[in-house]
């Protein structure tokens, strides 16, 4: 599912940052031209930071029916994630507010607050060696992150998408 909705993710990305060839100008700028730049630097930078992460330790992991010998270590891996997200977090809201646009980016920074909570909750729960919850918050992150998608394309700013997808 996740691969699925990074490859999404980046197709948008290609044709967000393309320009239109046919001598148009690209479309413009949902939440004004500066201010936009800033969002997508922002996630960029956090896509950046969950890449240099590393790859999941756990390839043949199913967080649908997670291992609980595998939770302890699942959740130190997760601690770094936590820590990008909610910088990630903290960085969009110090952007403030758009020129325009306003409830659109309304919506991608929900959708950035709730992939911080359920990270936060998954990395927890991993700790404890609760797979219930950890399994749940799994799915949560699902619809999180198709509302990512959906939020930061019509906000122009699907990178942030690629960001919580990584």
């Amino acid at each position: 599912m996740r691969n699925r909705i990074t490859a999404i993710a980046l197709v948008l990305l290609g044709t967000a940052t393309c320009g239109g060839g046919s001598g148009h100008s690209s479309r413009q700028a949902v939440l004004g031209d500066a201010f936009q730049s800033r969002a997508r630097a922002v996630c960029a930078a956090a896509l950046a930071q969950k890449k240099a992460r590393g790859a999941f330790p756990y390839p043949d992991f199913n967080p649908t029916k997670p291992d609980p010998s595998k939770l302890p270590g699942i959740a130190a891996f997760e601690a770094k994630t936590v820590t990008i997200y909610q910088t990630w977090l903290r960085e969009m809201q110090a952007l403030g507010q758009p020129p325009t646009g306003r409830g659109l980016w309304g919506d991608v920074v929900g959708a950035v607050m709730s992939h911080t909570r359920i990270i936060v909750e998954q990395q927890a729960a991993a700790q404890r060696g609760d797979a219930q919850t950890f399994t749940k918050d799994y799915y949560d992150g699902n619809r999180a992150q198709d509302a990512m998608l959906r939020a930061s394309s019509a906000a122009g700013v699907p990178v942030c998408a690629a960001a919580a997808a990584a």
